[in-house]
């Protein structure tokens, strides 16, 4: 359980939460894998079954799957740290991997009102599921929102090692 699993994609808010793992990753020693979650179109489901089969490497666009590397490597990863491609929905693909997982860090969704409702949200999916902690960075420009509203609810993650409060 010396992992940090990040769920990634190419959101500003992912990044940040990529970021804050790598950060907190250097400070513990810990590995960070993270796994980005390709959801499928409905049409991949077997009728009656719910049934989603694996996405094959090669079946992901090659500038799309540079693009999420791109990411991971802007981060300087660790010889030991891991990115990894798996099918389904973001939140259940996560959760099982949150099972190996000393912590998991997610970012918060940029989606809010009907954006939310329509797509869901995979941070407040984790946070009801996980099987370890989780770590919900938010983007910036949310944290300076909190601040200039002089909100004082929960830590400062931006900074690594600092302990999130509900």
């Amino acid at each position: 359980m010396d992992e940090i699993v990040v769920g990634l994609d190419l959101s500003v808010s992912a990044q940040a939460a990529l970021a804050w793992a790598a950060a907190q990753a250097k400070i513990t020693g810990h590995r960070v894998r993270a796994i980005h979650a390709l959801s499928l179109p409905a049409t991949y489901t077997v009728a009656g079954g719910g049934y989603i089969p694996p996405v094959p490497f090669d079946g992901i666009d090659d500038s799309y799957r540079a693009a999420v590397k791109a990411v991971f490597e802007a981060v300087q990863p660790e010889p030991n740290w891991e990115l990894q491609f798996m099918s389904n929905d973001p939140g259940p693909v996560l959760v099982a991997e949150s099972r190996t997982a000393s912590m998991l860090v997610l970012g918060t969704r940029e989606h809010t009102g009907w954006g939310r409702l329509r797509s869901g949200s995979v941070s407040h999916f984790c946070l009801s599921h996980a099987h370890c902690p989780v770590v919900a960075v938010p983007v910036e420009r949310m944290a300076a929102g909190a601040a200039a509203t002089g909100s004082s609810v929960g830590a400062d993650v931006s900074r690594p090692g600092a302990v999130p409060v509900a």
